[in-house]
């Protein structure tokens, strides 16, 4: 129950921000109310007098702005049943969609059968609403809102405003409001009232909030059996409704589900609750602070059968996801050496975790509906913040590389990043489609869960990862697209020197080219960079000079055979030392000998085994110290 007492004490600590919009992150509810998205809003007086009516907008945002469209997003009250509500008519107490708060809806749809269970569903609906209005904790804006809905007259009122539209026959057409039909379109109300001071907004005014809460929680203490909840200790009024929508491509997913025909059987219990006895205000915390998380914090994995991942502080200060593709990303600058880099990173998250305190942890969880109706805990860790924020420092400065990134000119040049957990999965298992790496979400997902171990729990980095990016990276004609392979290869090398480096319990591969590093994985990937370059750069005199080199070609070859395969390339570099001017080629020659020096130190037997993943870092060091030599001699 930690995950459980955790998302309490994160409510409690946040409890100031209950019921408050800012209009750029979604608010937290209260106990008794949800978030759900309004597609209209109806205005009256405090008389209950209809004044207007409009259908809400989706906000069209350019294709790089990443905050959220929070137009339609709404507090509402919610009861046990409602909250949860999957079938069956059990009508929210005040917003809700048309087929409940109208009274006349009856009359503008076809069947007999919808008829009956529309006048049903509108029936219940304002009983309930006429309960709240005329008790010890009713509100003005509750009474107007009844009076309005008694007259039956909502659907007329939004024909005449053109919000709703009707067919030929007088029925409500197909026309959606605001993307959603008729009968499921949710509508909120604004009161407007000369007499009172407060929020015309229904879904903003917090004394609103609080007297339906009041008013809920006497029902509810009457109503439900009392017990000692799980997670607070208190004698309280048990939940056996839990809500549900708290990852919102898992709506229909909950947290905690009884099954009451399974565990009341046989005697063993007189109520479903008594299974898992957590009180009513207990599960609202929970699920009220969750919810929020998700909706502000959460990072999603996969397209279609998705993992969500949060972390946070339970005292409300910001952190840092480890699954997320976007952290630092714009604040860190582009740092041309690791130094750089590293301190960038020690000034950014020293920066975050300044507003720690000794006390303050940091919490990490996955959800996945493991079903359509149960959503899973697959993940889940709690840190003392420094030794989190330690920890993604470590990561950060052991697990990078260079990667190309586009300057102000729209020239590529290399800057220092560290590969998000997304991307290392993706280049590690995906395939090319198209301009893009795709990967199918159940490998997607799994990978994933691994590498986050990798960041918050010290786990070393999979070998098999390592293994299948480097034979990723060592095809480079199967990538349409250089930006792909690109990547792929610096994603290779940033997990292959982070494994090395880890395994040898140093830094035995930086970031830079080691002549005197003598690994024959190493020496062999200089190597094959040598005799790339080489004809590389007598393509410039040539017409078809997109065609790929046969140090390219011949790469997969080379990792299983390098010996055998050098010869092969040896031979062939004989026709473009000709198109190469003496001292270049005296440079080529000296610089091969030198590394077949080291080389032959080794069986020949030895010298044609397979490549360790390390033949990278070799490849890519002595590449980027070529193209470097031959731009400071220009």
């Amino acid at each position: 129950m930690s995950w459980i007492s955790t998302l309490c004490e994160t409510y409690d600590n946040n409890i100031d921000k209950a019921g408050t919009y800012d209009g750029q992150t979604y608010p937290l509810s209260m106990d008794s109310h949800i978030l759900a998205n309004a597609r209209l809003e109806i205005t009256i007086d405090d008389d209950g007098n209809f004044i207007e009516a409009r259908e809400l907008e989706k906000i069209k945002k350019d294709k790089n702005d990443k905050t959220n469209d929070l137009s339609g997003v709404t507090i509402i009250p919610v009861t046990e049943d409602s909250g949860g509500r999957s079938s069956g008519i059990v009508p929210h107490p005040l917003c809700d969609t048309l087929s409940y708060i109208a009274g006349d809806y009856a009359a503008y749809v076809p069947g007999k059968k919808d008829k009956e269970k529309a006048l049903e569903k509108s029936e219940k609906y304002l009983e309930n609403l006429k309960k709240w209005a005329e008790s010890d904790y009713s509100h003005y804006k509750v009474r107007a809102v009844y009076k309005y809905l008694e007259k039956k007259t909502v659907i007329a009122d939004l024909v005449r405003e053109n919000v709703v539209e009707l067919d030929s026959h007088g029925m409500i057409s197909s026309k959606k409001i605001c993307g959603e039909t008729a009968e499921r379109a949710m509508a909120r109300f604004i009161i407007r009232s000369p007499e009172h001071d407060e929020t015309e907004k229904c879904w903003e005014d917090k004394t609103l909030f609080q007297k339906f809460s009041e008013y809920y929680n006497s029902l509810i203490d009457d109503v439900n059996y009392h017990d000692i909840c799980y997670v607070s200790g208190e004698d309280m009024a048990v939940c056996c409704n839990h809500p549900k929508g708290i990852v919102p491509s898992s709506y229909g997913a909950k947290m905690v589900c009884i099954n009451t025909s399974n565990f009341v059987s046989l005697g063993r219990f007189i109520a479903g609750g008594e299974t898992c006895a957590v009180g009513y205000d207990s599960t609202q915390k929970v699920h009220n602070a969750l919810s929020w998380l998700v909706k502000n914090q959460g990072c999603v994995v996969g397209s279609k059968d998705k993992r969500t991942y949060i972390c946070w502080c339970p005292a409300g200060k910001p952190t840092i996801n480890p699954v997320d593709t976007r952290w630092g990303d714009e604040e860190l600058g582009g740092c041309d050496t690791h130094m750089e880099y590293k301190e960038e990173i020690e000034k950014l998250f020293n920066g975050k975790s300044g507003v720690f305190s000794e006390s303050d942890k940091v919490v990490l969880i996955s959800l996945e509906a493991a079903t359509t109706g149960r959503l899973s805990v697959t993940y889940y860790n709690e840190l003392i913040a420094s030794d989190f924020m330690e920890r993604m420092t470590r990561w950060s400065e052991t697990c990078c590389w260079y990667f190309k990134r586009k300057n102000s000119e729209g020239k590529y040049r290399d800057v220092i990043r560290t590969p998000d957990t997304k991307s290392i999965v993706k280049y590690a298992f995906g395939m090319e489609q198209g301009k893009f790496v795709e990967l199918g979400d159940k490998v997607f997902k799994e990978q994933v869960q691994r590498i986050v171990h990798c960041i918050a729990d010290k786990k070393p980095v999979p070998r098999d990862i390592v293994y299948v990016l480097m034979h990723k990276a060592s095809n480079p004609q199967s990538y349409k697209m250089w930006m792909n392979y690109q990547n792929v290869l610096s994603t290779a090398c940033a997990m292959t020197a982070k494994y090395y480096n880890d395994l040898e319990g140093k830094v035995k591969y930086g970031m830079n080219l080691d002549k005197n590093n003598t690994d024959r994985s190493y020496l062999f990937g200089r190597l094959l960079a040598i005799a790339e370059i080489i004809e590389y750069r007598t393509y410039k005199n040539d017409a078809g000079g997109g065609r790929l080199t046969n140090a390219t070609q011949l790469q997969s070859a080379f990792v299983n055979h390098p010996w055998h395969t050098w010869s092969v390339l040896e031979k062939k570099l004989i026709p473009y030392y000709k198109q190469t001017d003496l001292a270049s080629v005296e440079y080529y020659k000296s610089l091969i000998g030198g590394i077949i020096e080291q080389l032959q130190t080794d069986s020949p037997a030895k010298l044609n085994m397979p490549l360790r993943e390390t033949y990278l870092l070799g490849y890519y060091h002595q590449r980027k110290e070529m193209f470097t030599k031959k731009e400071e001699d220009k």
